[in-house]
């Protein structure tokens, strides 16, 4: 296709998105249809010239003739103009009249009802337009690369910390105030609305997916009912998330070899290719494998892990040749550059970059992957707390709030609706590479409560394979009715053995403090919940029994031993029922009459009590 028509072709969506009229519609081009027009001598010379008639025109590709003429010096709209176009053809007098029609002007580009322009990188020069007019100005909605508005007063440059690789969604529509430099209407990069509707595996399972390691060709897809469906495979389940993301060990996005360095250049091996240049940014991380000298040994915070020890920094520039990078300085992590630190290249990290025996660079290489880092901030300044006035009154913070709702639920059956708040976990079949400081949720800082659960009787509010706490219930009034408080599993081989403590109610109908005592004991096989009053229960402690005191109670609930709260012991009331009856040495009965000790197997003696003085 001739080039000029395939650069009206590119830009007709543009104009027609932006809804820009014609350019004969245009003020600058409407006007001259008005002026008088004087006659052409060439139109004089055409009308002595033998007439063709119009219906007999047709266009040829050389441009040889100019038929066909009107009468009285006038011109077809099908007459052919030879070698108009950059190939050497010609085209017709129509044809270029509605290319000329929908050409952007110089004037409208970066403006208002206009079209973005392109700088000698391709990369759009203002906010790319999208979305539909609002009172007939179009709402900003996304921007990329380097915000225009904001240029640093060092440098004169547009801000830093954007770039090329930035993009701002947002700009939701809002009123200006009148004599606003923006207009009425205008958008601002304020918030981003994503509104979705996950139907289908991997990508098509999330309204939003995000990546860290997606690579340019974007090849990544997401965890979501991950089964090959193209070869028949059904998913055990239909999953799909509002928000997915992935965070891995993300690559470099290039390793390259060295030749040299100094205080704040690396001359590479050889000359980045187009494909690779495309891969470096200002701002970009870049680390070495090379030492730094004299860096003493150590850990890595509490995660075990040796310190980085080598020389590392933040991409400046690329030389014209595409052979030298220039940085901002070369230090270790954590310190800053002086012009005595120069990266080796023959004393090499190994701990970290590992398999290289010469001298590489790393550009765009994370040290530390967060699959989400929320970072909230109180300012006493904002809210007048140090004599400025106030410009904020934000005293409240919530780091996250996940509700779960039910709703139109008559008719719903119980225990039919599963809900999983947040879940820690993962498929990891290696757990001896991890440190052993590694955690699932670490409560950190200065806080008066590090953990608050506010739940309700019958709930757990503590539950794992090793540890069960439930919510704090009152005992019921019935006798031997239980509350429990905690409990701990252990394994002996296949048994488990279950420790805890429980409430039971000591007298029918009684209540009160007086008539609940706190137990604490040992069963075998138990079920969870259920320490007193299930499997093979051992002897226990309890306090605040019938008797007042603590006791050392029997498996079935007999006292053995009672220490009272003023230091007596009681020993159990009873009688044996022969002197043969089943005991064990050292055990103890007593009854009105006499106090039993058994000295032996099965063997008792019995003392009298005496009378009263």
């Amino acid at each position: 296709m001739k080039k000029l028509v395939l650069f009206v072709a590119l830009l007709v969506p543009a104009l027609a998105h932006a809804q820009m009229p014609p350019n004969h519609e245009l003020p600058q081009f409407k006007n001259l249809k008005a002026a008088p027009v004087a006659q052409p001598k060439s139109m004089l010379r055409m009308r002595a010239m033998a007439p063709v008639a119009a219906t007999a025109a047709s266009s040829t590709a050389s441009g040889s003739n100019y038929a066909p003429f009107l009468p009285q010096g006038g011109i077809s709209h099908q007459t052919d103009v030879p070698e108009v176009y950059a190939d050497g053809t010609g085209g017709t007098l129509a044809q270029i009249g509605q290319m000329a029609d929908g050409s952007v002007q110089q004037t409208t580009i970066n403006a208002a009802n206009g079209v973005a322009g392109l700088d000698e990188n391709g990369n759009a020069s203002a906010p790319v337009v999208t979305g539909p007019a609002l009172n007939g100005a179009p709402i900003q909605s996304v921007q990329i690369g380097t915000d225009p508005q904001k240029i640093s007063k060092v440098t004169g440059q547009p801000w830093l910390f954007g770039g090329n690789s930035t993009a701002i969604f947002g700009a939701y529509p809002q009123p200006n105030l009148p004599r606003s430099p923006m207009g009425y209407w205008s958008g601002f990069p304020v918030n981003l609305v994503v509104a979705g509707s996950p139907s289908g595996p991997y990508n098509a399972g999330c309204s939003l997916c995000v990546f860290t390691d997606a690579g340019f060709q974007n090849t990544t897809v997401a965890e979501l009912s991950g089964e090959d469906y193209t070869k028949g495979k059904v998913s055990p389940g239909f999953d799909v998330a509002a928000l997915f993301m992935s965070a891995g060990t993300e690559n470099a996005r290039l390793a390259l070899p060295v030749s040299s360095y100094t205080a704040n250049t690396v001359v590479l091996s050889s000359a980045l290719t187009p494909a690779q240049l495309l891969h470096v940014k200002q701002g970009m991380f870049i680390s070495t494998n090379s030492l730094v000298p004299g860096m003493s040994s150590g850990t890595i915070g509490d995660a075990n892990l040796p310190v980085k020890d080598y020389y590392a920094g933040v991409v400046k520039r690329v030389s014209s040749d595409s052979k030298t990078i220039t940085v901002y300085g070369w230090a270790a992590l954590g310190k800053t550059a002086t012009a005595s630190d120069i990266p080796s290249t023959t004393s090499l990290e190994t701990y970290y970059w590992k398999n290289y025996t010469s001298p590489y660079v790393f550009i765009g290489a994370p040290t530390k992957m967060f699959g989400r880092n929320t970072v909230m901030t109180f300012d006493g300044n904002r809210v007048g707390d140090n004599g400025l006035p106030s410009t904020s009154s934000i005293r409240q913070f919530e780091g996250e709030e996940i509700d779960f709702n039910t709703a139109n639920t008559k008719g719903t059956a119980a225990k039919s609706v599963s809900y999983h708040g947040l879940t820690f976990g993962g498929n990891n079949a290696d757990p001896r590479v991890l440190t052993d400081e590694s955690y699932a949720i670490l409560l950190a800082g200065s806080l008066p409560n590090y953990l608050k659960i506010s739940d309700s009787c019958g709930s757990i509010a503590i539950q794992s394979g090793g540890y069960y706490l439930p919510s704090a219930c009152i005992v019921g009034a019935a006798h031997s009715n239980q509350a429990e408080l905690f409990e701990y599993k252990g394994y002996a081989n296949s048994n488990k053995m279950n420790f805890g403590a429980w409430l039971n109610r000591e007298s029918d109908g009684a209540n009160g403090w007086t008539n609940v005592s706190v137990n604490l004991g040992v069963n075998i096989d138990g079920t969870y919940g259920k320490i007193g009053s299930s499997g093979a229960k051992l002897p226990y402690l309890s306090w605040n029994n019938s008797q007042g005191a603590l006791s050392i109670r029997s498996p079935i609930g007999e006292d053995v031993l009672t220490i009272t709260a003023s230091g007596g012991m009681i020993i159990p009331w009873g009688t044996p029922s022969s002197s043969t009856a089943p005991c064990k040495p050292g055990q103890k009965q007593m009854d009105a009459d006499y106090t039993y000790s058994c000295v032996a197997p099965d063997t008792w003696r019995r003392a009298s009590n005496g009378t009263t003085w």
